[in-house]
């Protein structure tokens, strides 16, 4: 079979007047309900066709995909800053999907509109995405108190933050701000709060609020690096 040299892309955008029935859908039973719609008469009919034509410029139509997408006017959009702010461990496309699954759904309040989109962010990626970072802090042996950074990585998703093995016996100034967390070539630069310490080493994380501050950085470098 021979391989394929040319990609052809076809796109149409359709404005609707369409009844309440369809509307209350979500978005993903909406993009069912209009493929359903659609049937192979649509569908099929444009590869059919373009097959056809192709064939009269000596061209053979090897492939071919098709992906539905709908967007409910009616519907407020989600603000993309809240977005960020419940989930800055997301990439575009998945921040896209929740939109989407939060469409006709999300509440008013701004409290409790976070908390929704962050469960709903949640069910959708919970895995730990981790970054490189450093750890700037104040380092306790007996009397004295110096400066010290540490090699460590910051977990995107809750915010946490763990040191390497070879710095895990270092006792770290705690408190809220005792330590600062930099990542991304310092695009990303924030206050942590130290909590204590436990043979894992220093338990260190950062607020989801601050994470989001630099979130576009720091996901391009999450997404550099897997």
């Amino acid at each position: 079979m021979p391989k394929p040299n040319l990609k052809l892309r076809v796109a149409f955008e359709f404005e609707i007047v369409a009844p309440e029935s369809l509307l209350d859908a979500d978005h993903a039973k909406l993009c069912r309900n209009l493929s359903e719609a659609l049937g192979a008469v649509a569908l099929q009919g444009m590869p059919t066709v373009t097959g056809k034509q192709l064939a009269k410029v000596g061209a053979s139509l090897l492939n071919h995909h098709c992906h539905i997408d709908a967007e409910n006017l009616t519907v407020p959009p989600i603000d993309r800053a809240a977005l960020v702010a419940a989930a800055p461990h997301l990439t575009d496309e998945e921040l896209d999907r929740v939109a989407h699954q939060a469409a006709g759904k999300a509440p008013a309040d701004p409290a409790n509109l976070g908390r929704f989109l962050r469960k709903l962010a949640l069910a959708l990626v919970n895995e730990y995405r981790l970054v490189p970072c450093e750890v700037e802090g104040k380092l306790k042996s007996g009397g004295n108190v110096s400066d010290i950074v540490v090699e460590a990585t910051l977990n995107l998703t809750n915010g946490s933050v763990m040191v390497g093995e070879e710095d895990r016996q270092n006792r770290l100034q705690q408190g809220v701000g005792a330590v600062t967390i930099v990542a991304a070539d310092g695009k990303a630069k924030f206050k942590g709060n130290c909590e204590g310490h436990t043979l894992s080493g220093p338990v260190i994380n950062v607020s989801i609020d601050d994470i989001a501050t630099a979130r576009d950085a720091l996901i391009q470098l999450w997404q550099a690096q897997n």
